[in-house]
């Protein structure tokens, strides 16, 4: 029998961590990423023995975060594409330069990970031990995301990492009309209790907001994450062909930057370019004299307001009823954007090593315009379910884990899996389960 274990992302978003081992003992594990809401921020500490290849997801950190870990020890294939390695590196690099985390690994790891590295086409099956095989499908997550299927010992599991199902600016969805026969699923349960609103809609109504607060004279903040969302927010003003300025900083100017090397993995490069082309990008000479003019969209990481170049931004505008800050993606409890959003109040700590923002402690009241746009790169519940509904199973055991969820999306998805005929649950870290 196969044994999955779940080191990660269990009944929680981040950390996200499986290790499949087939009956002879080889074992993959499926992404290593890290959490950012405690003192824990390492996935499960199991043993690992007899590792034959490490299978990435997607770059963001939840799911790359803690890969440097690994190749502390191993020297084995990390599999991925052309796009997540860059990107991953970038977010590496960063998370390890700016963190007050005593994170157990550093630069040699990284370099160690980067040498390592094996590209995989979509669609190509990869053997990497005895009957047991890795072939990646299309996300439709961010650039190069992809879902991983997992072929041991005649079992066939599938990954699905995180996934997006309906169109975007940025990249084509996914589906799963096309794979093969499964026996086990594992799939994010990220927005497992909520349906989006309609995409066209919503671009619209943000669109509007924006024109009728940068055309009075007043700036928007939309702190937005460097990877995929920033570009995201300026294919949207491209599309509505806005006007006005638009200024790019932070981590977003090095992200757009690399995805002009990565063409194939954008649903239309050409239309990124341009896009691109109709926006400033900001150092931080100029900050002062931007943000001091009137009118202009700044987008600037990070996306929760936790930091980044956003925050340098932030005191000038809370105050100024003419302008607005405009969330564009999820906000974890707890986090800066969150309370804005909930309590119209903006409280900042300082966090990043050696004070590098140089903003101190603050807390400032809302009096500008606020809100939040769900601009999700996540399948919603109905496309969630849709997903699972188009897929085939190879026999009466329909195996459903749900991970990469807060726990209560998480544990509901599964009980709601199980009343329709499936074998479900939402693991506990550290838990395994043999098929």
């Amino acid at each position: 029998m196969v044994n999955i274990s779940f080191l990660g992302g269990c009944r929680e978003v981040g950390a996200s961590a499986i290790l499949i081992e087939s009956n002879e003992g080889n074992k993959c594990i499926l992404d290593y990423g890290v959490r950012f809401n405690n003192d824990d921020r390492l996935p499960y500490n199991d043993s690992i023995n007899n590792l034959k290849a490490i299978a990435l997801s997607h770059c963001h950190i939840d799911h790359s975060g803690a890969l440097p870990y690994l190749y502390k020890e191993f020297e084995v294939p990390l599999l991925t594409n052309s796009i997540t390695l860059r990107i991953s590196e970038i977010l590496l690099k960063d998370m390890i330069k700016i963190s007050n985390y005593p994170y157990p690994f550093g630069f040699r790891e990284l370099d160690r990970l980067r040498r390592n590295a094996f590209f995989l086409d979509y669609g190509i099956k990869t053997k990497i031990a005895n009957n047991f095989y890795i072939t990646f499908y299309d996300a439709g997550h961010i650039p190069g995301s992809v879902s991983i299927l997992v072929e041991v010992d005649q079992k066939r599991i599938f990954y699905t990492g995180d996934i997006n199902t309906i169109n975007t600016n940025l990249v084509k969805p996914a589906s799963s009309l096309n794979l093969p026969e499964l026996d086990a699923l594992i799939i994010e349960s990220t927005y497992a209790l909520r349906e989006h609103p309609p995409r066209d809609a919503l671009e619209k109504s943000f669109i509007e907001k924006v024109r009728n607060i940068t055309e009075d004279g007043g700036k928007i903040l939309v702190p937005a994450f460097g990877v995929a969302r920033s570009q995201e927010i300026l294919l949207i003003l491209y599309k509505y062909n806005f006007k006005g300025k638009i200024f790019l900083d932070g981590l977003a100017r090095k992200i757009s930057s690399a995805y002009l090397n990565y063409p194939m993995f954008l649903r239309n490069s050409k239309k990124f370019k341009s896009a691109l082309k109709k926006s400033q990008f900001v150092s931080k000479k100029n900050r002062n004299a931007i943000i001091n003019k009137p009118g202009g969209i700044i987008i600037a990481p990070s996306g929760m307001l936790k930091g980044g170049a956003a925050i340098n931004y932030i005191k000038k505008i809370l105050p100024d009823p003419y302008s607005g800050i405009y969330m564009v993606g999820y906000q974890v409890e707890g986090t800066p954007g969150r309370t804005l959003l909930d309590e119209g109040i903006f409280v900042y700590k300082e966090t990043l090593k050696n004070n590098r923002s140089k903003n101190g402690d603050f807390s400032i009241k809302a009096e500008c315009d606020f809100d939040y746009f769900d601009f999700s790169s996540h399948a919603d519940k109905h496309h969630l379910y849709e997903y699972i509904n188009n897929l085939k199973f190879q026999d009466k055991s329909k195996f459903i884990f749900c991970v990469h969820g807060e726990e209560k999306a998480t544990t509901n998805m599964a009980k709601d899996l199980t009343k329709l005929g499936y074998i479900s649950v939402a693991p506990e870290t550290g838990e395994n389960y043999k098929i």
